[in-house]
Order: C-alpha cells, then structure tokens, then sequence
C-alpha cells in the first residue's frame, strides 16, 4: 500500500473531533475569514481573482457574488495570505489554513455540508499539511520551491475527498490531482514588484477544489503522490518522507498547535517586532539609534532582500515581509495593526529614516538570533530578539484575539458580519446558507 493511501485510509475514517481539536479548527476558520474579509478591502492584487470569477455557481465570494466552486476557491483564496495575518504552523513554516479555508469553504456550498462535518474536514487538512511539512528531511528552497501552498494544496485536497465522501482511492487520487496543477518557486520571495507572494494561495486552493471533484467523476492520479519518486517530498525535499511524521495521524491533530497572529505580517518579522516594542518600553529614543545590524536563521533573510525594498517598501505586502520597516514601526509607534501597511503608514519619513538604518548582519542556521544596536554616544550593544505572543489555536481563548477581529471586521464588508458572528458562538448553527446570502446578493 502507498503511503499517500494509507494516510487517505485512515484520514477518511474520522468522523468527529475531540474537544481542543475541534476548539481549534473554529477558531481556526474564525480568524481565517476574518483575515480574508478585511483583505477584500485592504488588497488590490486580489480583485481582480473576484472580478474575473463573479458569475453563476453554487458558491460565495467573500468580495460579494457567486462562482463555480473552483472560482470561488481561486478568488477567495487570493485574500486568505493577502494581508499576511493568517495562523501559521511554525514548526514547520506553513500556513495550511489558507488554503484548506477557501477550498472547503466553497465545496461545502456546493454540497450543502453542515458547519460540524466542514470543521472535520478542515482539522484533517490543516494537520495532514502540518505532517508533511514536518515529513521533509531538507528545505526546498535549497532546490528552488516555495513549498507553503504547495503542501497546503495536498493538505486541502485530503479534506476536499473527506468532505466528498470519497474514497481512499479516490483521496489519493485527488491529492495527484491537485499537485499536477500547482507549483511555486522561491523566487517569489525576492520578487517585490510580483503580486504572488499576496495571492499566492488561491491557485492552491482551486487546485484542491478542482482535484477532489474530478476524483470523484473517476479520473485517476498517480499511485503514491506524496512519497513515490518524483512525488512531493522527493520534489521538495530529494528524499522520501519521513514516515514518523505521519504516527497518531487521525487522534492527535497538529492544527491545535498553530498559532494565531496578533500582528498582521510575516511570522519571520515578529521577534523584531517584540524588539522594538521592548526598546520603546525602555524609553530608548530611536533617534539615537546610528544603525541595527540583525543576526538572524534561515529562511528570514528573505526579511532583507531586496535591501532597497524592504527599507523602504513599496507595497504592503511588501512592508509585511521587511524586518527594517516592521521594527521601525513597532518603536516608534507601537504594536502594528492593519493600518500600519497602509500608504500612509508607509510614507511616514521617521519610520522610513529609521529603517534605512537597519540592515542583515548575518543568517546561517543555527545562530543566536539578535540585533547588534549601535548608538550615536558611541554606545553599542548585542541584544536577543525576544519570543513574540504566541496564541495556539487549540488553547486560545477568543478573547484573546478579540481585537484582531475587531480590526478586521472594521476593514471587511458589512455582509460578511453575520458570518463571522456566528462563528463566534461555540455552537455552531446547522446551516452556512443563511449567514453567506447577503454576501451572495452583494
């Protein structure tokens, strides 16, 4: 039996979640469709994914309308990573919600699937996209992938053939599927004009969506598409998986570890976010500061380049993945909020001269992460980048996110409100439709 199989078999057979599991997964998709909601309004990189998607179809736009569910997936996908406040699963630097949200979102429109049986789905996705990060013996950016969505792809495929009902067969099926249509490379990371480090994950998305349904009408993949030669992992990471990753897979749930974002940017700048907002509640003036050289472990040099770009950013996204705008921000201003990558905040010329002063000392694996701070008396000193908050999703309370939300819903259409209230209480009510309609009439 293939080890793609195998975890499809025994994925499939779960049937309801235990308590901090299924916490987690609603919180979980809470917070992911609050995130999207407000980048409806706050990206422009992703209106065109609505605009060209909007038409008949069974499923949701979140920007307002109807699509095919693989449309619906595309264009809601493009919001799910678009403002960079999405949970991520940092033992192994994924984000598989944003994927797995807009996929099985737009399925279970389709198929009229109960919010209980679209939660199970989800918390299968989530943690098999967690395993298979964790299954990688090397990193694929030494090989030339982006891997994120394209692990969040499989992840979201598995709980598309879940919430189908398919069978294992077919799972593995639609799992092959979806990985022939979707691929990215690391250039991404340092491509500052490109709009795919926003949007990057409704291809996924789609990808996912359209795989399960052509599963389920009888088209069939490849054998063992995670582990076989030329599969995933080997893509990835030269090597097969590591089948440990995969013990306890169907009790334990691995989506009760990722963690929710308090600052809406990449994960890699909030140890210098920490920093700042340290030095600001020591009273150390940033006026002072003559230059901030960081030390840091890979992949967060990508937090550095281009140079020119990340002092002075030229997007939002592009200011979400600057650890020279990001900690300028946070000492002078404080914690940041959506605002905070808005033109506005951007432009801000103390913000911008304080960036210009920060720059990559070194990143290599391994290394005590830190800033080398030097000062205009002469004084200098090596400071520890401190552990930013960290909120996993399964012990989370929802208050503890409470103004997170309430940002972005400040940001979001006034019709995706009933939506997310609702998914506020801890019971859930039997059916999305009536909470999505006024989205479907916007």
């Amino acid at each position: 039996m293939s080890l793609t199989r195998d975890i499809a078999g025994r994925a499939l057979e779960v049937d309801a979640l235990p308590p901090r599991a299924r916490h987690a997964a609603r919180l979980s998709l809470l917070d992911g469709l609050a995130t999207m909601g407000a980048a409806v309004t706050l990206e422009p990189a992703a209106r065109p994914f609505a605009q060209m998607a909007r038409g008949p179809g069974a499923s949701t736009l979140l920007a307002g309308g109807t699509a095919p569910p693989g449309l619906a997936a595309l264009a809601n996908g493009a919001l799910s990573h678009a403002l960079d406040f999405e949970d991520t699963f940092d033992a192994a630097g994924l984000h598989p919600n944003a994927v797995a949200i807009p996929a099985l979102l737009a399925l279970a429109e389709l198929e009229g699937t109960a919010p209980e049986r679209l939660l199970v789905a989800l918390a299968l996705a989530c943690d098999v996209s967690c395993r298979i990060g964790l299954s990688l013996g090397a990193d694929p950016a030494a090989r030339g992938w982006y891997h994120p969505p394209m692990i969040a792809a499989a992840g979201a495929a598995l709980g598309a053939a879940h919430l189908l009902r398919l069978s294992p067969d077919q799972a593995t099926s639609a799992i092959s599927l979806a990985l022939t249509q979707f691929s990215l490379t690391d250039a991404l990371k340092r491509s500052p004009a490109s709009d795919l480090r926003a949007v990057r994950d409704g291809f996924a998305a789609r990808a996912a969506v359209e795989a399960a349904l052509l599963a389920r009408a009888g088209v069939t993949g490849t054998g063992d598409p995670l582990a076989e030669p030329g599969g995933l992992v080997h893509l990835l990471a030269g090597a097969p998986p590591d089948p440990a990753a995969f013990d306890g897979l169907g009790s334990t749930f691995h989506g009760e570890e990722v963690t929710l974002k308090l600052w809406p940017c990449c994960r890699g700048t909030h140890p210098a976010i920490a920093l700042g907002l340290s030095l600001a509640a020591e009273g150390r003036a940033p006026e002072q500061l003559e230059s901030a050289a960081f030390t840091l472990n890979p992949p967060d040099d990508m937090l550095f380049h281009p140079l020119a770009d990340r002092q002075r950013p030229q997007s939002a996204i592009g200011a979400k993945f600057s650890i020279p705008y990001a900690f300028a921000h946070a000492w002078l201003h404080g914690a940041p909020d959506l605002r905070a990558f808005q033109p506005e905040a951007r432009q801000h010329p103390e913000t911008l001269r304080l960036a210009a002063k920060i720059t990559l000392q070194d990143c290599a694996a391994g290394l005590r992460t830190s800033a080398l701070l030097r000062f205009g008396d002469g004084g200098q000193e090596v400071r520890p980048l401190p552990a930013p908050p960290r909120l996993p999703a399964g012990t989370t309370r929802q208050e503890q996110i409470a103004g997170k939300l309430a940002d972005c819903l400040r940001h979001a259409p006034e019709a995706m409100a009933p939506l997310l209230c609702a998914l506020k209480a801890e019971r859930l009510p039997a059916d999305l439709s009536p909470l999505l309609a006024p989205l479907r009439a916007a």
